[in-house]
């Protein structure tokens, strides 16, 4: 061990509260800029006006930067948030029920968001609201080889079926399915996969998976031809949304209407022209290589078939209804709503 002592400073009387004077202005200094940025954060939390009058508004969305968000890259190129007075910000999230849980205390404002988590999440009083369909058709399928004996969605009883977990919309769509041509879960093997049902497809570890019908069954069709059954065609529930919460609503409604017409100019432009809406996307999805260009374009005209509708944005009660009995079903919800007609608004939308 060392036997070096650091010198002793000696100070004359009164240097000690001479450089007091410098260390505590640096010290104001400090705690007035920390003052200044807690404030600046809390306003772009809270939704404030920006110095150029917008206001500023994260939209949170449970997915990767992708083709399937046209509608709002294209709403955002074209200004038509900017007419609104809205200042955009994408929040891309694979954590669906973060976005719940900050709709839930107001840090967000606005999210796409599965409409079963609506129910779910007013089950536990969160006061999220739905004011505009995303998708018009339920965007769930099941996939299987096109020359397997599975030709109806009766055919599955026997069968093992990958699904991603036995949550969310991918259950409840199976489900659903499942109960529209008499069979119930215990009639197949469920075989939860995660999100690898183009793998195990392509090496038939499974013999049906429930996917994303916009590009799951593209990216298996590159390992042989598929049949998929759209489980729109046999049911009738909510698909993702915007979604809101109660403070928002009470607080701020133009604000809603504002983004609700925003998005509905993207999702009819998106419709009208798919070439248009995917250059737009390319300058929003910006990793995406450009051997995956024909894929992707492909992928966003499966989504376009989703978005059509004769009244873009609305939902109706009987889907609702749907929507809340296969949760029931399924003990994902233990009792039904107090007032099932609390988790949705219609009246919000251009008329």
């Amino acid at each position: 061990m060392s036997d070096f002592k650091p010198p002793v400073t000696v100070q004359k009387k009164g240097s000690a509260s001479r450089r007091l004077v410098p260390l505590l202005v640096l010290l104001v200094i400090v705690i007035l800029t920390g003052a200044a940025f807690f404030l600046t954060r809390d306003d772009k939390k809270d939704n404030k006006n920006t110095d150029s009058g917008k206001t500023n508004v994260i939209l949170f969305l449970g997915y990767i930067p992708s083709v399937q968000f046209a509608p709002l890259y294209v709403a955002d190129d074209k200004g038509y948030f900017a007419e609104e007075g809205i200042n955009i910000n994408f929040e891309n999230s694979f954590n669906e029920s973060d976005g719940v849980d900050r709709l839930a205390i107001n840090d967000l404002q606005f999210g796409i968001i599965s409409g079963e988590q609506v129910i779910l999440a007013r089950a536990q009083a969160k006061p999220l609201v739905y004011v505009m369909e995303w998708y018009h058709n339920f965007p769930v399928g099941v996939v299987v080889p096109a020359d397997s004996d599975i030709a109806t969605p009766a055919d599955l009883a026997g069968k093992k079926v990958g699904i991603p977990g036995p949550f969310g919309a991918s259950y409840i769509g199976l489900r659903a399915l499942l109960t529209s041509v008499g069979l119930t879960e215990s009639d197949i093997t469920l075989e939860p996969i995660g999100f690898t049902a183009p793998d195990l497809m392509c090496d038939h570890t499974v013999e049906a998976a429930v996917v994303y019908v916009a590009n799951e069954p593209l990216t298996i069709s590159q390992c042989y031809e598929v049949r998929v059954f759209d489980i729109s065609e046999y049911a009738h529930l909510i698909s993702n949304g915007l979604v809101t919460n109660e403070d928002t609503l009470r607080n701020n409604p133009e604000l809603v209407r504002k983004m609700i017409r925003a998005i509905r100019r993207g999702i009819e432009d998106t419709i009208a022209d798919p070439q248009a809406a995917f250059d737009i996307s390319l300058k929003y999805v910006t990793d995406l290589p450009e051997d995956q260009h024909a894929t992707q374009r492909q992928v966003l005209l499966n989504s376009v078939e989703l978005w059509k509708s004769d009244n873009i944005g609305m939902t109706t009660p009987d889907a609702w209804v749907q929507t809340q009995t296969v949760l029931l079903d399924t003990r994902l919800l233990e009792n039904p709503l107090d007032d099932l007609s609390q988790a949705y608004r219609t009246d919000l939308l251009p008329e």
